[in-house]
């Protein structure tokens, strides 16, 4: 049954099922990431590979089966973990003894054992809390809106301490975590023009813009309030911010200029928004046609502290101008109906005391802004359903994955909507990257999939203007006064690493094991899949042919993403400058190379 958060009271059951899950996956990402190292004990009659994993003490031993997949990757069966102690089984698992024991051989500092331990604690609580409240059944979550799928979601696939939200309490979750269900308001704030900044695309007027998203009778309400306090209403800008935001950060950090005028909290808005799985981004539950509106929340949560750069928000809607003009005529794009959610306004408040300090750690220039992205809900029509991509990992209590689903309500097999999936995601990828040069971050929660009667159609991308990434081409193409807000690939193999680590790592990693291990859809086959899919392109875009060689995905390795080692490793809670972002190095065998060196054979 699927209720929600009521209380957050978390039973020993749901405790241990919830230490049970995250050891899996904790085994499963740090043998990936080379962190871990367990010993082939035997092979079982099943085709399992039993592990013996040692820890830091003696007298302590893991012992668990997985079976082994590509690109270095290992399905850990959660039951069969076992932790003995002095040879004795014991009766549950820890996660957060796992590391203490684990502190000596991943060579830990105090701090940095202390602050991992607190990131784990928090996302064991938020991982219980969700098991409290139930698990849909894949075949009702295939049949449910998007803010039902959405708020089903269970956090990012890769990142151990995927729900550590540090900043949150109890009430918090209950109130602002997605998986509450729990939709809220936010307050808006008038800022003075000496302090922010708003920016937005070129056919926007700001008056015309606000009265959109706030409501033309709370609109003129705001600027009636600004006279009575004997403002001058063109003298400032509307900032709406998160509630948590206000109560737990603004109205300390901004004192002064709240005391001074220069800050003004008008009220509460009249909309309810729908927290998203970033947490941060809110959908209007009201007016779904309206735009998504994200907003600071600066708790740390998946690696990094969630407020909004003031230089990203700078240039969002221009670089939203510039990509969009960039593909506006591509005929290809268009026949797939591919859609960028294009970023069309935003604003941010600098601090006056933070802003004047030279190198000043990222977060602290990043608690007041907003950013408005278009709705996706004015692409569709009637007959189509969006899901966030990263619903394609779901798997109920049943064993049942999403994709299943979907390809029973469609009608297909699993291996013709895989095909079709491709068709709608991976292609246009591939033409964004091959003919325009850009990478985007496409992994699943920054794309959401159309689907008919279950069938993929196209995909909808967002978020691309944060995440945006240049090859040396694109760069050429960039106007002068965005050079400095993108990031310039540093790959110098020239290697498309967009791809192959932001699809094939990210993404295609966990769907083919997912496929594999509960709906008996062999990896082997979906990766001959992706590699048609691939030399489909190829073929319909011959002319491509020498960016193809230079960004070749058929590479044999490729390097590793180390995005859990980022904390484990190197003083991984220093207080950072800019932010965090995890190490690439050593080899991961791609996949593409073997399927494509074996077909090779075959036709020999």
């Amino acid at each position: 049954m699927n209720t929600h958060l009521k209380d957050n009271t978390i039973s020993q059951e749901h405790w241990h099922q919830a230490n049970r899950n995250l050891m899996a996956k904790t085994i499963a990402e740090l043998i990936h990431e080379e962190l871990l190292k367990p010993t082939v004990t035997s092979e079982d009659q099943d085709g399992f590979t039993v592990f013996t994993l040692e820890t830091g003490f003696e007298n302590i031993v893991y012992h668990f089966r997985g079976q082994e997949r590509m690109m270095d990757y290992w399905h850990i069966d959660k039951k069969s973990i076992v932790k003995t102690e002095n040879g004795q089984e014991q009766p549950f698992l820890d996660v957060a003894a796992f590391f203490m024991e684990m502190q000596a051989v991943f060579d830990l500092d105090p701090y940095t054992i202390a602050r991992y331990t607190e990131e784990l604690l928090h996302t064991l609580y938020c991982d219980a809390l969700i098991l409290t409240k139930g698990v849909m059944a894949s075949q009702d979550l295939a049949a449910a809106d998007y803010q039902t799928v959405e708020h089903n979601m269970t956090g990012h696939p890769w990142v151990i301490v995927n729900k550590s939200r540090l900043g949150f309490s109890p009430r918090d979750l209950k109130t602002f975590a997605p998986e509450a269900e729990e939709n809220l308001k936010v307050i808006w704030l008038a800022s003075h023009t000496s302090r922010s900044e708003f920016q937005s695309l070129n056919h926007i007027n700001r008056e015309e813009f606000y009265r959109s998203e706030i409501g033309d009778v709370l609109y003129h309400a705001f600027q009636q309030k600004l006279i009575n306090e004997g403002k001058n209403v063109e003298d400032y800008h509307f900032i709406p911010v998160h509630p948590w935001q206000w109560e737990h950060k603004l109205q300390i950090h901004f004192a002064g200029d709240i005391a001074s005028g220069l800050l003004i909290k008008l009220g509460e808005g009249e909309d309810t928004y729908s927290p998203q799985q970033s947490i941060r981004t809110l959908f209007n539950a009201d007016h779904p046609e309206k735009r998504y509106l994200k907003t600071a929340v600066s708790i740390l949560s998946t690696g990094n502290i969630r407020g909004l750069s003031p230089k990203q928000m700078k240039i969002a809607p221009s670089i939203t101008d510039w990509v969009k003009g960039l593909i506006k005529d591509d005929a290809y794009l268009e026949e797939k109906g591919t859609i960028f959610l294009g970023e069309e306004a935003s604003i941010a408040y600098l601090h006056p005391q933070y802003g004047a300090i030279a190198n000043v750690p990222y977060q602290y220039n990043e608690f007041l802004g907003a950013l408005w992205r278009e709705s996706a809900e004015n692409y569709l029509t009637e007959d189509e359903q969006m899901v966030t991509m990263a619903s394609l990992l779901y798997v109920d209590d049943n064993g049942i994955p999403l994709v299943q689903a979907f390809a029973e309500k469609a009608g297909m097999s699993i291996k013709e909507w895989i095909t079709n999936y491709l068709d709608a995601y991976l292609t246009p990828l591939l033409h964004i990257y091959y003919t325009h040069s850009l990478c985007v971050t496409p992994h699943g929660e920054n794309i959401m999939v159309v689907l008919k009667n279950g069938v993929p159609q196209r995909i909808v991308i967002k978020d691309f203007v944060d995440d945006i990434v240049l090859t040396t081409e694109a760069r050429e193409k960039l106007p002068a006064h965005l050079a400095d807000g993108l990031i310039q690939s540093s790959n110098k193999e020239n290697i498309p690493l967009f791809i192959l680590l932001g699809v094939f790592d990210a993404f295609f990693r966990y769907l083919s094991n997912v496929l594999h291990t509960y709906s008996d859809f062999k990896e082997e086959t979906f990766w001959t899949l992706v590699h048609h899919c691939i030399e489909n392109y190829k073929e319909e875009n011959a002319h491509l042919q020498e960016r193809y060689e230079k960004y070749d995905l058929y590479v044999p390795a490729f390097k590793r993403f180390y995005i859990n080692s980022l904390r484990l490793k190197n003083n991984g809670y220093s207080e950072n400058k800019a932010f965090a972002i995890p190490r690439k190095d050593g080899a991961l065998p791609n996949p593409l190379h073997q399927i494509a060196n074996k077909n090779s054979v075959a036709a020999v």
